[in-house]
């Protein structure tokens, strides 16, 4: 795949797939939420398993995170769900997002050169 493959904003070497599981939410808020997700500046996909309740979304790490997503769901009135493996993945996850915002930005020296302070 390329970047042309995905939407504006969106680059193959930034983009991360998550998956989570939601509570507190119903199927009315489900469509205004998935729909608000979408709009997002850096957001590739969104869906929502109904049967298992669960949220999935791909998005460029460098544009957007996952704390900016669980504010959106936090609007809604839903939040993730409260299960220690949920807890785990979403911790890994803000430590991806971050790790990849940094690497972004970071500019490489040339090995014969003395070090920046």
């Amino acid at each position: 795949m390329s970047d042309l493959d995905h939407r504006p904003g969106v680059k193959e070497a930034n983009l991360v797939t998550r998956k989570l599981k939601l509570s507190g939410i119903d199927q009315p808020g489900i469509s205004a939420l998935v729909a608000e997700l979408d709009q997002l500046f850096g957001m590739d996909s969104v869906n929502y398993a109904s049967d298992s309740a669960t949220l999935s979304f791909a998005y460029d790490a460098t544009h957007c995170s996952v704390d900016v997503v669980e504010s959106i769901v936090n609007k809604h009135g839903a939040q993730f769900a409260a299960s220690w493996w949920n807890r785990t993945k979403r911790g890994y996850y803000r430590f991806v997002d971050q790790n990849m915002k940094d690497n972004a930005g970071y500019e490489p020296h040339c090995c014969n050169k003395v070090p920046r302070k």
